[in-house]
This record gives structure tokens, C-alpha cells and sequence, in this order.
């Protein structure tokens, strides 16, 4: 399991950087300024500042992580193909596939569908209040 831990990791690293870079190079530097102006530490300036302000981006690279991988079955089977390492993606391909067993997949395919829409319309709702508070 560990194996497969790796290669996600190593996998979709580029997809939760590239957003969170992008949110915090938008933080205006006036307000770190401001935060060790006002005698905070840096410690105190990320977690009362920067965090906040970057809450939009952390939900994004989330999501844009989290989706893909929901699905992801190569990697278990190249690195792994251990059957006590099966992903969702996994299941699927084996439940229609090999053993012919659609209605099992299509629960599956409910179960993940499910479990992406969740975060996505958390996602949407917290862009949507962040654009009307604006």
C-alpha cells in the first residue's frame, strides 16, 4: 500500500502545487507587511493571514487532485496489482470488465460519482459566497 501511496503522491504533487502557487502569489504583500507591522510573528502572520487568504486555493488544488484520483487505477496496477491495495477505479474495471457485471460497476460508478460531486459543490458554494462578499 505503501507503493501506491508513493506513486499518487508522486503523481498529482504538480496538481496541488500549480494552484496553491497561483492563490498565494495573489495575496497582497502589504498585508504580511501589515500582520508583522502589528508585532505577529511569522508563524502567527501564516496562520492568521496567509491561511485565510489561501483557504480558496487549498479547496481548488483539492478538488483538482481529488477527482482524478477517485478514479486512478493505472498506478495500483503498476505498482502494486496487490489485491489488498484496490482502489474505486480498480473495482470498476474489474466488476465490468472480467467478470461481466454491470450492475455491480454502475453502483460503483454512483458510489464515485457521489463521492466527487461532494467536494465540488462545496468548492462551487465557497467560490460563489468568496465572489458575492467581494
Amino acid at each position: 500500500p505503501s507503493t501506491v501511496i508513493m506513486g499518487l503522491v508522486y503523481g498529482y504533487i504538480p496538481y496541488m502545487i500549480l494552484p496553491l502557487y497561483a492563490f498565494l502569489d495573489r495575496i497582497d504583500s502589504n498585508l504580511l507587511e501589515a500582520g508583522r507591522d502589528l508585532g505577529a510573528g511569522p508563524a502567527r502572520t501564516f496562520f492568521r493571514v496567509t491561511l485565510p487568504l489561501s483557504r480558496p486555493g487549498i479547496l481548488a488544488a483539492l478538488v483538482i487532485v481529488s477527482l482524478p484520483m477517485m478514479g486512478d487505477y493505472y498506478t495500483n496496477n503498476l505498482l502494486s496489482g496487490s489485491p489488498r491495495t484496490t482502489m474505486l477505479g480498480n473495482l470498476i474495471d474489474d466488476a465490468y470488465g472480467s467478470t461481466g457485471q454491470g450492475p455491480r460497476a454502475a453502483v460503483y460508478v454512483l458510489i464515485l460519482m457521489v463521492l466527487l460531486i461532494i467536494p465540488m459543490l462545496y468548492y462551487l458554494r465557497s467560490t460563489a459566497r468568496s465572489l458575492l462578499t467581494r
